[in-house]
């Protein structure tokens, strides 16, 4: 199991349609994928849910006990399962995350008791900023993808990713490391283009890719399919299977230099 959470330091930047899509490609790469909402507006079924209507309770009902998590888990496009956040009330709400505050690790132990197959990568959708849902993820993170566009504001706030990155994540021996995607670049503007150099040269060695400006995006949402399905040959589908394919490579690539270690040591006490 390969936890993945996808976050950014503020909202807008299209975090919930890069976890959708990403989910998706990686669908269709041939792994199988769980794609979990941790943000309490619930739009991650928007973007992926076969039945999107039907994703009104889930998460935070069989979370505290009052619905099997079998049940709670729905089959999403391209072979996706989605386990939504749910519609809840405030004091609901509130009382979810008092719990998720007192059991720091209950995202990692109860996606233990799943028993998922070997190799199933879970995607987490969190809210954007510093929350309870976020602190969750990182601790249970294996690889961390961070959203980001290319505006003075995503570049300001970035620090407030890392931070939370630094305290919950990194520290971890199974942690094995952070990609940060750009969104909505539009190389007819200036200053995109400029803050985007910025942050290529900044974020060179963990950039996972960049993700054009595209019509295709909002288009797909409001038909309430992957951009993968709605247009194929896009350049947003392109941006996405390159992104995806870059994330697998650094998985395999993290994995092995994590192994090498107790592989060479071997090799000198014999």
């Amino acid at each position: 199991m390969v936890v993945i959470p996808v976050i950014s330091s503020k909202g807008g930047v299209g975090k919930t349609t890069i976890a959708a899509n990403l989910c998706t490609a990686l669908a269709q790469r041939g792994r199988q994928v769980l794609a979990i909402d941790l943000d309490p507006q619930n739009a991650l079924r928007f973007h992926i849910a076969n039945e999107p209507q039907a994703c009104d309770s889930s998460l935070v009902e069989a979370a505290t006990g009052l619905m099997p998590w079998a049940r709670a888990i729905r089959p999403a496009h391209g072979g996706v399962l989605l386990l939504p956040f749910g519609d809840v009330d405030d004091e609901r709400q509130i009382a979810f995350e008092q719990q998720l505050a007192r059991s720091p690790g209950w995202l990692g132990d109860t996606l233990e008791r799943f028993g998922l197959p070997a190799g199933t990568l879970v995607v987490l959708d969190t809210p954007p900023g510093p929350s309870v849902y976020l602190q969750q993820a990182l601790r249970a993170a294996s690889f961390g993808v961070v959203a980001v566009l290319a505006d003075a504001g995503s570049f300001a706030t970035l620090p407030i990713v890392e931070r939370m990155l630094d305290k919950y994540a990194r520290p971890r021996g199974g942690y094995l490391g952070t990609g940060y995607v750009v969104n909505q670049i539009d190389p007819g503007k200036r200053l995109n283009h400029d803050v985007f150099e910025l942050l290529r040269q900044r974020l060179r060695p963990e950039l996972l890719g960049m993700l054009h400006l595209d019509q295709a995006v909002p288009e797909a949402l409001a038909s309430a399919a992957p951009v993968q399905r709605y247009a194929p040959m896009s350049q947003a589908t392109q941006d996405i299977d390159a992104c995806a394919e870059r994330l697998l490579e650094r998985l395999d690539t993290a994995r092995q230099a994590a192994s090498f270690p107790t592989l060479r040591t071997t090799e000198t006490n014999r």
